[in-house]
């Protein structure tokens, strides 16, 4: 196969490894996967493989940065932008749920756990990076609006992590315990009840 020459062909030449390698770590796991049966699977050489990835570490981390940042920054220009707690939570929980089903997001999530034990530090770093990152703009929220006397709330980091908790069981769900007869359409319930719980525990008021 030729190398590839233009950006777009070494765009697309790496958009298709990442992909490969998402579904060869989610069938396989990390630990065994191997950079070979990756280049197989996106129809390249070995060789091509380490052209754009130093390694299956590095590849991994490059995979997560892919699939998570955008959602990041969606939720995070979401929140900045909301005048209403309310309207900031309605809106991230119309969000997450096609974030569930339609992204990649629960398989890698599916991937870390499984692998969490031989690579703490890549598991460590998607929680910094992503999750922590997550609570905190969620942790802005609740201290922005406490502060403009629209909720009551003791401590808004803990509470961000009550809110986040469900989004994290919902991906889990979605890729290791999902039945047909479940449904993947209850998520929007689910979180419908989820943000009227939350603003009903905080006292929420509207902005006069």
């Amino acid at each position: 196969m030729q190398r590839a020459r233009s950006d777009s062909q070494k765009t697309l030449r790496r958009e298709a490894l990442l992909s490969a390698a998402l579904d060869e770590f989610y069938e396989k796991g990390f630990q065994a996967s191997r950079m070979d049966d990756i280049a197989k699977r996106a129809g390249l050489s070995k060789g091509a493989v380490y052209l754009y990835f130093n390694s299956k570490e590095y590849l991994f981390r490059d995979l997560m940065d892919s699939v998570a940042r955008p959602r990041l920054e969606l939720m995070r220009e979401v929140a900045g932008s909301a005048r209403d707690l309310e309207a900031a939570f309605r809106a991230i929980a119309d969000i997450i749920p096609d974030v569930i089903r339609s992204s990649d997001l629960p398989r890698m999530a599916k991937v870390l756990i499984g692998d969490s034990q031989m690579f703490p530090e890549i598991v460590e770093d998607y929680r910094r990076k992503y999750i922590d990152q997550f609570i905190g703009v969620i942790t802005d929220l609740f201290r922005r609006f406490h502060e403009a006397g629209q909720i009551d709330i003791v401590d808004p980091e803990i509470s961000a992590r009550l809110f986040v908790a469900p989004v994290i069981y919902s991906g889990i769900w979605q890729t290791v315990f999902y039945r047909e007869v479940d449904g993947p359409d209850r998520l929007e319930d689910l979180f419908r009840v989820h943000v009227d719980n939350q603003l009903k525990a905080i006292n929420y008021r509207r902005a006069a």
